[in-house]
């Protein structure tokens, strides 16, 4: 009926016949109709634009929303006043969004106007994160058997996909009822966004139990005041409408409702299959008095969108008109004998304001006027169209809202998955739609502080968090601290270290002319004990917060006073070793050799060099430890240089090697003379204390690895303490007796009786033998005393020469 219509409005002014011309330049062609206003629909609209363009012929339509239509190649001379479903679809999409769902589903008829919305949308809702859960096609061209079984086909997805809330429809109103009847049966509710084919179709809003079916969304064309146009329509009457076809069988068809006592009027006037079986004259007589009922249905049925599209067509038409025609003031100054074409360019160009309402079209021949959001409102059994609650803007591209009710929506949940919670992420299992995963708590040291994070974010250095965490809490800062009980037992033996010292260093000074004090070294013990008192100060910077000028000044104290303590050892036993354990031919020559302090120098400035080139080079420095301990960061002093604190250690055990070979060669030497037997017990301290450092230290790590040091520093110290010079410190406070010179060099004798054998060869005095200690500091007066009490006894009833029994070196 249209095409054949088309073809009628393309046929040539005054031509008897209903066809069109061929021409090859339709240029000055002049059809009987200029322009023409509908198809409502966009398949038709499709085919009959199809003629028109033949011709050029403007085509307005108000209700044809296809996207197709915008493609100005294809349909140069299509314009609408209604925006593209490009617009609708996005519309809808952003609708989707707003409120939260991302799992929907979609269902289609099968024309040109449905499957372009739905496959719009689909792609505008993808884009902006949501997922389509089932994408069904109702058959619209097929027989009613095989589109009937369809719809149930969709109702029975609709039914199994629960978690599936919301659906998008892009149908035609019969498929959309037929659809509801099922589902009705089966107590389905869900969110409906309708498209603008059925959005304000009443024949669905008086469908039995339709309120069950859930809440219905529509999406209507921008609609103007039509308050002039409902009061055209009150006032419409059966005597006036002359030929008006439509008006006169809604008059009979009223009367035959009326009279079915068993059915609702409004539902038997919509109902299209229902038997019309009335008289068309019957009760005409009562029409006056039907009018005004009549009027109420009508005025309700009028979908105010639509109608004012329709409106705004006819503007715009005869704006062009006027223009072309160059009217004003009702003469027009051009003849009606123009092409379509030139009314088309006219179109165009048009741009007026009516009520309030721009009539403008774009580029496209499309009709930005945006769209009005209903929502349905249950009455009763059934549902009204209800009000408009939002109005989407397309230029803006954003939503005002006009109805508190329109948030009401974002407490409907659609979603695949339930939402991840804070402190988890998303996981995805392959093949699945994006908007489906399984909620997995963030590992260790990562958190999300998103509901539905896509990943968890790595806390920084100085935080951690344990899985499934939200934040990051700050890691705690550790270190040997000085209030730790551990830390309060050492500092107590190392201040009663430097205490103990500072008395016997008080001791020795006032004892310093005694046999005693001057078998220790004299003021070489002095320097020995201040050394062992810098050692136990050491101790200070291994404890508490670490810093730079602590971590390299703390190895640097520890090594090179306690390697100063170890030189001045052997050098005492260097002394012993000289005095009673080499051949009497060698001792002058030893004696010229010896210095004491220039051997302290060398050992101690080897030292010096050490530690200098390890502060130079690689010096150990502060450090904060992020890995080691999940919660917590360890402060810390790295030795910088490994092997120059390998080295620093490494020399003192070899000067204490050393010093212990000496010692232990002289360990049989006179009682209250026996100072190597002290030092070998003090170096034996030293390497079990240093041997057993090695593997504790390796193994160990955290706060308390500086402890293992500071415990060695103070055993070993304590060890050289205790053996050099607790006995001496007991002989001069306890043992007064043996601490004078005749006491002392008679027990040199006494061991020099013992331990010599005549030997003819061999003739060495006692005097000349005594007189090789260069460290005892014995004046020779003293020894001449006691050579006195035993000259008779000794030297002249014992006429002959001795040389030591047995050499202390072959031990």
């Amino acid at each position: 009926m249209a095409l054949r219509a088309a073809m009628k409005f393309l046929s040539k002014t005054n031509s008897s016949n209903d066809c069109v011309e061929v021409h090859c330049n339709y240029t000055d062609y002049l059809p009987t109709v200029k322009a023409v206003i509908g198809p409502a629909t966009s398949e038709v609209s499709i085919s009959v634009a199809r003629l028109l363009n033949i011709n050029l012929m403007p085509q307005i339509s108000y209700s044809a929303s296809a996207k197709i239509l915008s493609d100005k190649i294809r349909f140069p001379a299509f314009l609408r006043t209604i925006p593209s479903d490009t617009f609708q679809s996005k519309a809808m999409a952003m609708l989707v969004q707003n409120f939260g769902w991302n799992w929907v589903g979609t269902i289609a008829s099968d024309d040109d106007y449905s499957r372009s919305g739905i496959d719009s949308f689909i792609s505008e809702a993808e884009l902006l994160g949501a997922c389509i859960a089932f994408q069904e096609i109702i058959p619209f061209y097929s027989s009613d058997q095989i589109t009937t079984s369809r719809i149930k086909e969709v109702a029975k997805t609709i039914i199994n996909r629960t978690r599936v809330n919301v659906i998008v429809m892009f149908a035609r109103a019969s498929h959309v009822v037929e659809l509801f009847e099922i589902l009705n049966t089966h107590n389905v509710s869900k969110i409906w966004i309708a498209s603008d084919s059925w959005s304000s179709n009443n024949n669905i809003t008086r469908m039995e139990k339709i309120q069950n079916i859930g809440n219905i969304i529509g999406f209507t064309f921008k609609s103007r005041n039509i308050s002039k146009f409902r009061d055209y329509v009150k006032k419409l009457s059966f005597n006036s409408t002359g030929v008006n076809t439509f008006l006169k069988k809604y008059y009979m068809l009223y009367n035959f409702c009326t009279a079915e006592q068993n059915e609702d009027v409004d539902s038997c006037i919509s109902d299209t299959k229902h038997p019309l079986k009335y008289n068309e004259h019957q009760n005409m007589s009562n029409s006056k008095e039907l009018q005004y009922q009549e009027n109420v249905f009508l005025v309700n049925n009028i979908e105010a969108g639509v109608t004012s599209s329709i409106q705004w067509s006819v503007y715009a038409l005869t704006h062009a008109l006027q223009n072309l025609l160059k009217c004003s003031e009702g003469i027009c100054h051009r003849s009606s004998d123009f092409a379509p074409w030139e009314l088309l360019e006219e179109l165009k160009k048009v741009n007026i304001t009516k009520e309030g309402n721009r009539i403008q079209f774009d580029s496209f021949g499309d009709f930005i006027s945006g769209y009005d959001i209903l929502m349905w409102k249950p009455i009763k059994d059934k549902m009204a169209l209800g009000h408009i609650i939002a109005e989407y803007d397309i230029q803006t591209n954003k939503f005002i809202i006009k109805d508190s009710r329109f948030n009401n929506f974002k407490n409907v949940v659609s979603k695949c998955s339930s939402p991840c919670q804070l402190g988890q992420l998303k996981l995805s299992s392959e093949g699945q739609h994006t908007c489906c995963y399984d909620c997995v708590n963030c590992s260790s040291d990562t958190f999300s502080n998103t509901t539905d994070a896509q990943q968890c974010f790595h806390c920084s250095e100085d935080e951690w968090a344990p899985t499934g965490s939200a934040s990051c809490n700050k890691k705690d800062i550790i270190f040997l601290k000085w209030t730790n009980a551990f830390s309060i037992v050492l500092l107590i033996f190392s201040a009663l270290g430097i205490v103990l010292i500072l008395v016997i260093i008080v001791i020795f000074i006032k004892n310093i002319n005694t046999p005693a004090v001057k078998s220790n070294g004299g003021i070489l013990s002095i320097v020995m004990l201040l050394s062992l008192m810098l050692s136990f100060t050491s101790v200070y910077f291994f404890l508490g917060k670490p810093n730079n000028v602590t971590c390299k000044f703390r190895q640097c104290l520890f090594g090179i006073s306690f390697t100063l303590s170890v030189s001045c050892a052997l050098t005492k036993s260097l002394a012993i070793l000289f005095a009673f354990n080499f051949n009497p031919a060698n001792q002058k020559y030893l004696k010229n050799c010896y210095n004491p302090w220039l051997i302290i120098s060398i050992c101690t400035g080897f030292q010096v060099i050490i530690c200098a080139m390890w502060l130079i080079f690689n010096a150990p420095r502060a450090d904060r430890d992020v890995r080691r301990h999940p919660k917590e960061i360890l402060l810390e002093c790295i030795e910088g240089s490994n092997v120059a604190f390998a080295v620093m250690l490494g020399y003192i055990a070899l000067l204490a090697l050393i010093c212990f070979i000496f010692a232990f060669k002289g360990r049989k030497l006179p009682e209250n003379y026996n100072e190597a037997k002290f030092i070998t017990f003090s170096m034996l301290i030293y390497f079990i204390s240093w041997i057993t450092f090695v593997p504790v230290y390796v193994t160990t790590n955290g706060q308390f690895l500086p402890a293992v040091e500071v415990v060695t520093i103070l055993s070993s110290t304590y060890g050289i303490l205790c053996c050099q010079f607790f006995p001496k410190c007991y002989i001069i406070l306890f043992k007064k007796e043996y601490n004078t010179t005749s006491s002392f060099l008679k027990n040199l004798y006494d061991f020099s009786l013992k331990s010599s054998k005549i030997i003819s060869k061999s003739q060495i005095s006692a005097k000349s033998s005594l007189s090789s200690l260069p460290h005892l500091s014995i004046k020779h007066d003293s020894f001449q005393k006691l050579d006195n009490i035993n000259r008779n006894s000794f030297i002249e009833s014992n006429r002959m020469k001795w040389v030591p029994r047995k050499r202390f070196s072959s031990l």
